[in-house]
């Protein structure tokens, strides 16, 4: 019996929450030899949106005035800190999540500069200055559907794979609609992020092999970010490399029309992005598109609901949402928009880290061109990147768990330093941080270890095993 990937998926949650729960409940504090934070400040970057000013810290007199203010400090729906690996994967990303501390610790300063310095706090109050930070640091840790739909695009073109959209076609196109806002004249890595795509764009675009097509579509690249030009700059998106084969002199020629400019239209680019492969119908193509944007929809568009119904579109196409540089509200945003699209989100920092997106599109693009020349599916090459990808899938986790450990760190040099909050309060939320970052680890090596075991059976027997692995659960519970 054929199962879709929403079963796949459900499932794979239930086993995995499962095997959380086994786990110790309790940890105790160990070491951490995270670098001081501190030390590595920079200039803050150049935004399309202005994070909301803070306002002058109150200065409560009661203590029931400054639990009041902490707890106002805490994002709605923050109840308790995470300890299942569901939980971690589902809280959503801190509002400074994604970028390390010395990068962006002006704006993080002015936030704790509003902490009400409570004496003698009991571990419930503990507890609120906690998830307070938390509400700042939290990562996007990876999920089990990132990581099933990375195994998906390593299965491509599978005769297990009952998905349409992931079995080889005529024709294989994708379509890249890039933002070009302002803030990609932001740097990453030594270079501009504009810098940095063009370049991962080129090398992508060489690497295609012969009858695979690309296109370019950007946004944002009209204008300034002044108020003035915003109607010019949201009303625009254009395409600078129509969906052809590559072509090294036209695709050269495009990318130098354009820099980083004004505001950042995303429903917009994606309604036309459905109009550009509406000639390609799913059916007879394999199209694939990547966003990649550094930030959220500045123009009053609804970019979810466009997704939504270019999921439904006869276009099919796999969507992949690459945020880059994204702060958390951005992430928050790209990620229900790479959801209703049906496809998958990621969070890069560089352009090596984007040329490994486009790398997985590279690898399908040769397995269809050997499926065309009569090839047949080779079954161990899946296996083999499959196990590539969930060691990446585990080093991201615990990249993130490292970055989140930092910026704690960093606030608590900065709370005390700055006599925001007592010495000895700072003791009890570093042995707290020491607490969950262990557990963050436990955590991750769980899930790595639950996919690794899956790694060994083909695709259709990972879902039967996941299947009858649920099955056994229920039944216990």
């Amino acid at each position: 019996m054929k199962v879709n990937t929403v079963k796949l998926l459900s499932t794979l949650l239930a086993c995995f929450l499962f095997l959380s729960a086994c786990s110790s409940d309790e940890e105790n504090p160990t070491d951490t030899n995270a670098p001081d934070a501190s030390t590595t400040q920079t200039q803050q970057p150049v935004t399309d949106h202005q994070i909301g000013e803070s306002t002058p810290k109150e200065t409560p007199n009661s203590r029931e005035e400054k639990i009041k203010l902490l707890k106002a400090l805490i994002p709605d729906g923050l109840t308790k800190r995470p300890e299942t690996a569901e939980e971690f994967y589902n809280l959503p990303p801190g509002r400074f999540s994604g970028v390390q501390y010395g990068k962006q610790y002006e704006e993080i300063e002015k936030v704790l500069q509003q902490f009400p310095n409570i004496e003698n706090p009991d571990p419930e109050i503990i507890e609120l200055y906690y998830l307070a930070l938390l509400g700042l640091f939290a990562e996007d840790y990876p999920e089990p559907e990132e990581i099933i739909n990375r195994i998906k695009l390593a299965s491509f073109g599978s005769p297990e794979m009952d998905d349409p959209r992931f079995r080889f076609k005529e024709q294989y196109n994708v379509m890249i609609v890039l933002d070009a806002s302002g803030s990609m004249g932001n740097m990453a890595g030594g270079k501009t992020r504009m810098e940095a795509a063009k370049e991962a764009i080129r090398s992508f675009a060489a690497s295609l092999p012969a009858g695979a097509r690309v296109g370019l579509r950007v946004y944002g690249h009209e204008g300034t970010g002044a108020e003035a030009d915003k109607a010019l700059s949201c009303s625009k998106s254009d395409v600078m490399y129509p969906l052809q084969a590559y072509d090294r002199q036209k695709l050269d020629s495009a990318l130098a029309q354009f820099k980083p400019a004004g505001w950042t239209p995303i429903a917009l680019a994606l309604e036309q992005a459905q109009k550009d492969l509406q000639s390609y119908k799913g059916e007879q193509n394999t199209n694939i598109i990547y966003l990649v944007s550094d930030g959220i929809e500045t123009c009053g568009g609804d970019p979810v609901k466009v997704a939504k119904q270019l999921a439904s579109s006869d276009v099919t196409p796999i969507v992949n949402v690459v945020g880059f540089g994204a702060d958390g509200e951005a992430q928050r945003q790209l990620k229900q928009v790479a959801e209703a699209a049906g496809g998958r989100y990621v969070l890069i920092q560089d352009q090596k880290e984007l040329e490994k997106e486009f790398q997985q599109a590279e690898e399908i693009a040769r397995k269809w061109f050997e499926w065309r020349s009569g090839a047949t599916y080779d079954a161990l090459s899946k296996q083999l990147s499959q196990g590539g990808e969930i060691l990446a899938f585990g080093f991201t986790w615990d990249q993130m768990e490292t970055r989140e450990s930092n910026n704690f760190l960093g606030a608590f040099l900065k709370l005390e330093g700055s006599k925001i909050l007592d010495k000895s309060t700072i003791t009890k939320l570093k042995e707290l941080e020491k607490i969950q970052s262990k557990l963050i680890k436990q955590r991750g090596n769980e899930l790595k270890t639950f996919l690794e075991k899956l790694n060994a059976k083909t695709y259709k027997e990972a879902i039967d095993a996941i299947n009858q692995q649920y099955s056994e659960n229920v039944k216990r519970n």
